[in-house]
């Protein structure tokens, strides 16, 4: 409560000052109007601005009371921080391990990526071969084919089915078929077509 009557009687005493001298430039005295008044509004203005220089100075708090200078952990050099904080990174540290993090990350994603393609590949590669082989397997015969499938396949010695030969097709089923003077190869599976 003391603080606002100090900070109140200054800026009333500066206030009072800047009208009395204001006011006494208007008076018509002779020498006196002018030598009082200009003088007094100077001093009015250079107290109001020293009064609202010490009320900014008395509301903000100096810039050591709630903070302090720690070392950065990485380059040494002296940083402002609040008083709670015990350690600090500099931003030009932070940028430089920002940068490296992103250089091992940019090198990581390569050696998966490039990883990943090559296994990828390979197993594509193995795929095709084995894909080969069972074709190379598979006999086309050039007929008509119900279903289509049946065109290219390999002919089972091992097994019979009822009036015709079974027949391994392109789509891995084994099919039962028969030759049709009309129709060319007449295949069903005993599961569905029967």
């Amino acid at each position: 409560m003391l603080k606002f009557f100090e900070d109140f009687g200054l800026m009333l005493l500066s206030i009072v000052l800047f009208l009395g001298g204001a006011f006494l430039l208007t008076l018509k005295i002779p020498f006196w109007s002018l030598f009082l008044g200009i003088a007094s509004v100077q001093i009015g203005i250079v107290l109001i601005i020293l009064t609202f220089d010490s009320l900014i100075k008395k509301r903000n708090k100096p810039l050591t009371d709630e903070y302090k200078t720690v070392n950065c952990l990485i380059c040494r050099s002296s940083q402002y921080v609040p008083k709670y904080q015990k350690t600090v990174i500099c931003d030009a540290c932070m940028l430089r391990v920002a940068t490296g993090l992103k250089a091992i990350m940019v090198v990581i994603f390569a050696f998966i990526s490039i990883s990943t393609v090559t296994r990828l590949a390979l197993e594509n590669q193995e795929l095709r071969k084995k894909a080969q082989e069972i074709e190379s397997d598979f006999e086309c015969i050039e007929d008509r084919w119900i279903p289509a499938e049946c065109a290219c396949g390999k002919w089972e010695i091992t097994e019979t089915c009822e009036g015709g030969k079974v027949r391994l097709c392109r789509d891995e089923i084994t099919y039962c078929c028969t030759k049709d003077e009309n129709n060319g190869w007449m295949c069903y599976n005993d599961n569905v077509d029967k």
